[in-house]
């Protein structure tokens, strides 16, 4: 009975997101966010609430079945309280109007939910019947706040202006939790996450939901070689990433862009913006249409190599003896690099094609001449095939590369090597996001409407049961997966075949459709 009785209140949570309307206000409230929150999170209810259509007749339908859902296991008086809420928001006691806010930090390792308080009475009254429900335990009054345990595996404490949901693990760390509290509702704008350059820079965004990381908290894990290019003085706590979530019609749309006052990470920004070109698009003809996946960059391989050089790992790892070669080796690449995944089967290796353009063909030269230093074991070998045709062969994979008028190229499937360098028909420039890939210095593509046309794909829609069969008609509806860089600015839209309905109106529909609504 608790279980289901969770559910349905889960279920009510989502309502109270869905039917929110009017405006969003900054407050106080975001004083209890620490100033040294690695991760903040805020989500704009009200924006959300529109775009998911919930003023349609079909959706307020929905609706009420839901809210009609709820009535079988609850009691007249809860179910009463609960419809009102439904009903007008403002009486849950929570101003749905302002973000809510999600955030972690060093100094509070718990991961936390803030909200803005509208009426303490209100509140009060949706908690006594949270309370009567089992879902909550007695609310109880603390020094500078009231408290309640949300499962014993949450704290939900409030002021007349501040709502507060803390995720603890143990007795232990509940009472660091209740101390940590209290500190924290004492703090003032000056000392809490509003003093933050880069909070209020967030707060500007005008996204659904806007983010703020300190990436250096969520990748110190892969730090070797994310740090390649980076000078062991430069300190990444210095650096934060900014992400606007939208979602909009036809489309959801994620932008990223990198915001520091650190004077050398910028200097080492425009020094890594430099390595780097627009991309030219020249090889999309060689690609067929049908391409599963893309990635393509421009490169300055010389100001690549001099980037790389800031790094004292990448020093470490190439002697002295071989900075000349490997010098020279990045300085043939320049302009557009761009790989490929074109076939995937049950029974071989994905096929690949990758593409590049050079100045001269010393890197394949250097490749066959050294391969005694390559460290090549027992079955592997490189091959010459013809002036400037090379295959490496192993057990397991054959690849195929050379070089002709200045463009390298390398695939292990030899049919794409007997075509390289010829235009396919039709082409991936023909393709609906090959225009947004040009001008852009990095991109990368998933063509969702080619993976499901894959034979291998379809199989398993047709025998993996009602579980797959709704996967697949959900991604369906996708054209593709795009992510496009820019210098310090960054793009990842997801691009639905319909483009005049909103996106999370879709998937309320798909939803909708799914549940039987």
């Amino acid at each position: 009975m608790k279980k289901n009785l969770f559910f349905h209140f889960s279920v009510l949570a989502m309502l109270i997101v869905l039917i929110s309307a009017c405006s969003s206000k900054k407050s106080e409230y975001t004083n209890v966010i620490p100033s040294d929150a690695s991760q903040v999170i805020a989500v704009n209810l009200k924006s959300l609430a529109d775009k998911a259509g919930t003023k349609d007749k079909e959706t307020k339908e929905a609706l009420q079945k839901l809210t009609d859902a709820l009535k079988s296991d609850m009691n007249a008086a809860t179910f009463q309280q609960l419809e009102a809420v439904l009903k007008d928001p403002a009486k849950s006691g929570v101003d749905v109007n302002a973000p809510i806010y999600v955030f972690n930090a060093p100094s509070f390792p718990y991961t936390t939910m803030v909200a803005k308080v509208q009426s303490e009475d209100d509140l009060l009254k949706l908690l006594e019947v949270t309370e009567k429900e089992q879902i909550i335990s007695h609310v109880v009054e603390a020094d500078g706040y009231s408290f309640a345990q949300i499962n014993k595996r949450a704290l939900l404490a409030f002021t007349p202006t501040t709502l507060m949901v803390v995720n603890y693990t143990g007795t232990s760390q509940l009472e660091k939790v209740k101390e940590g509290i209290l500190a924290l509702l004492k703090q003032t704008g000056e000392n809490s996450i509003n003093s933050n350059t880069a909070f209020k820079k967030m707060q500007k965004q005008d996204g659904d939901i806007n983010m703020l990381i300190s990436p250096s908290s969520l990748l110190s894990a892969y730090a070797n070689p994310l740090n390649y290019g980076i000078s062991h003085n430069i300190d990444l706590k210095d650096l934060k990433m900014l992400g606007s979530l939208s979602f909009e019609k036809g489309k959801i749309e994620l932008k990223v862009e990198s915001y520091t006052e650190n004077t050398e990470l910028k200097a080492l920004f425009e020094k890594q913006i430099k390595s780097t070109c627009p991309i030219e698009n020249t090889f999309l003809k060689y690609f067929p249409k049908s391409t599963l996946a893309l990635f393509s960059i421009g490169i300055n391989g010389e100001e690549f190599y001099n980037v790389l050089q800031e790094n004292e790992q990448f020093r470490n790892d190439f002697s002295i003896t071989k900075a000349a070669e490997v010098k020279d080796l990045f300085s043939a690449f320049h302009n557009d690099l761009t790989i490929g995944l074109i076939n995937v089967t049950m029974n071989s290796n994905p096929s690949f094609l990758a593409y590049a353009s050079v100045k001269n063909d010393a890197p394949l030269k250097a490749l066959y001449e050294k391969k005694s230093e390559l460290g090549l074991k027992r079955g592997e070998d490189i091959v010459k095939l013809n002036e400037n045709e090379y295959v490496y062969k192993s057990r397991a994979i054959n690849i195929f590369f050379g070089i002709r008028d200045k463009q390298m190229y390398a695939t292990n499937d030899e049919l794409l090597y007997k075509n390289a360098c010829k235009t396919a028909d039709p082409s991936a420039k023909e393709t609906d996001f090959a225009s947004s890939l040009k001008g852009k210095r990095t991109a990368f593509v998933i063509n969702a409407e080619a993976v499901l046309d894959l034979p291998v794909v379809k199989m398993l829609a047709g025998f993996g049961g009602q579980e797959y069969s709704t996967y697949y008609s959900l991604l369906g509806n996708i054209s593709y997966l795009e992510a496009v860089g820019n210098e310090d600015k960054a793009t990842v839209t997801l691009q639905l075949k319909n483009k005049n309905v909103n996106a999370l109106k879709q998937i309320v529909d798909f939803i909708k459709q799914f549940a039987g609504m």
